[in-house]
């Protein structure tokens, strides 16, 4: 192995290790309450402009909490980051994420690769109110599976092209 490809394993090593934190912070921390019931497209009585709105507000927050902890890591540990393969990878993750959110996509998704079973049965008894997406549910894990992937594609994305 090459000199230029260990930096850039490790780069994307350390990529996705801290976007998967700033994930979590983002996704469960910085995420309003409002952002988290609001997002998705599968709510009853769901105003389509109202849900993209908290959607896109999440993402924005979640994205830069994400960027933060990168750009945080990048400067401690001195990363040789380039900023367009930065950019391609933060914006992948960010569009994967938003359409992940909004529900109905990552439902569709599910159903046609025959997840339905998965999405319908995996949960726990919760009280009446949104009990459809949080944790527990078929559709959080999915989410997270989902999330977690495209982090790791946006880190290899960010430690920038082979040499």
């Amino acid at each position: 192995m090459e000199h230029g490809d260990l930096v850039r394993a490790a780069t994307a090593a350390v990529a996705f290790a801290v976007m998967l934190a700033g994930h979590y912070i983002g996704d469960h921390w910085v995420q309003t309450s409002g952002q988290a019931y609001g997002k998705g497209l599968d709510r009853v009585g769901c105003v389509r402009k109202v849900a993209v709105w908290q959607c896109t507000k999440h993402v924005m927050s979640w994205t830069a909490t994400t960027t933060l902890f990168l750009l945080a890591a990048a400067w401690w540990l001195r990363l040789p980051l380039q900023p367009g393969w930065l950019v391609a990878g933060i914006a992948l993750n960010a569009v994967t994420h938003f359409a992940a959110d909004l529900r109905t996509p990552l439902i569709r998704l599910g159903r046609l690769l025959g997840r339905g079973g998965y999405l319908d049965h995996v949960g726990v008894v919760r009280p009446s109110g949104p009990a459809n997406s949080g944790p527990g549910t078929g559709l959080f894990e999915l989410d997270q599976a989902w999330h977690i992937g495209w982090l790791a594609v946006s880190a290899l994305l960010i430690a920038g092209p082979p040499v």
